[in-house]
This record gives structure tokens, sequence and C-alpha cells, in this order.
């Protein structure tokens, strides 16, 4: 008996060596997840719009010619923002949802909102991409680099819902197609703060956020 488990001792050794390679490489592969996630985090949280940032008002005239006031409002209202360049794909392929978020405001009676694009590209280009793809909205541009920053126009396409005040009570950023998000971005732009709890704006429920890699 005894020379069987002395015998055996090597087996033993080497199961337990197994398993603890695999716990090692499952501790492993979870600290590299945690810390792939706070890079990302990291990354959204200085170069995407997030929900509850305040984001400055300016002045600027629309691709069309007249004039706008973006981030901010009189009375109760929201601002819709589309923000996208003319070379991106997931900003064409957004377009159609853009669209019907438009139409959807156009015929809201509950809540006083308006849609933008936002054009990072030059207003010429901006006029034949309006015209080719019959854009219902009005669009602006950033008056300069440094607005564009603070809005944190890096990546796009962006969706942005800002209340009269000039805070995003809703933010997307990626390609917006399926109908929860579609129907997300309609929820925000109704949604109304409780009485004494307007410091907290909950962002509607949303599928997760899916980040383009063609940027202005």
């Amino acid at each position: 008996m005894k020379d069987r488990l002395v015998s055996a001792l090597p087996y033993l050794a080497l199961a337990a060596a197994a398993v603890l390679v695999v716990v090692l490489g499952q501790q492993k592969r979870d600290l590299i997840e945690q810390v792939e996630k706070a890079q990302l985090d990291l990354r959204r949280a200085t170069t995407e719009p997030l929900r509850g940032m305040y984001m400055p008002a300016f002045n600027a005239p629309t691709v069309e010619g007249d004039s706008a006031t973006i981030g901010h409002l009189p009375g109760e209202g929201r601002q819709v923002l589309l923000m996208y360049t003319t070379t991106c794909p997931f900003c064409l392929s957004s377009i159609p949802a853009w669209k019907e978020v438009t139409a959807a405001v156009d015929t809201m009676t509950g809540m006083r909102a308006k849609v933008f694009g936002v054009s990072l590209d030059s207003a010429d280009v901006t006029r034949q991409y309006i015209t080719k793809h019959g854009l219902p909205y009005p669009t602006i541009r950033f008056p300069d680099s440094r607005t564009a920053g603070m809005y944190r126009a890096g990546t796009v396409p962006v969706t942005l819902v800002l209340d009269e005040n000039g805070r995003a009570v809703y933010t997307r950023t990626g390609e917006l197609r399926d109908r929860a998000a579609i129907d997300s971005v309609i929820a925000a732009i109704q949604w109304r703060p409780a009485p004494r709890d307007s410091a907290a704006a909950p962002q509607p429920a949303q599928p997760a956020t899916t980040t383009s890699t063609a940027g202005a």
C-alpha cells in the first residue's frame, strides 16, 4: 500500500500542478479583462460625451443659412444632436434611424424638441452630403475646435440629447440602427425629471454602446 502511494505521488503532484496552471490562467484572463475595461472606461470618460455632463452653449449658423443656439433653451425643451462626418460608414448607416427620430420629434406634443445634425466636415462637403441623403434636420458646425473638444466630438457617430440647460440626458456613441436603441432615444427626449429630483437624470434603458472606428 505504501509503495503504491509513493509511486502515485508524482502523478498527484502533476495533477495539482495542472490545476494550479488552470487557476492561474483564469486569474490572468480576469485581470486582463479588468485592465481592458478600465482602459475603455478611461477612454470613454475623456473622448465621449457622458450622461450628466453639462455642455457649453454656443451660437452657430446652420449650413442651410439660418441660425441656432445650441446647449440652451428658454423654458423646458430638448435638443437632439447627431454628430457625424461625411465619410463615416457608421454615420451613413445611422441615417434611417436619425430620420425616424426626427419624424417622432416633429409629431411630439408632450415635449418641445429640435433635432440638429452636427457635421465635423467643411460646409461645402456637408451641403452635398445633406442633399445626397435627404437629411431632414438643420445642420450646424462647431464654431471652433475648443467647442468641439468640449462636446467630445472625437468618435462618430454620436447621438446626444440635451435638456434646456445643456445637460446630457442621453448619449450614444456608435451606430444607431436597432429598434431598442431608437426607442431609447425617443424615450430620453420625452423624459422629465421627477419633482425635487431634477439633478438626477436617469438614462433610459439602451443597448450596449458600440463605437465606430471612423472618426473625424
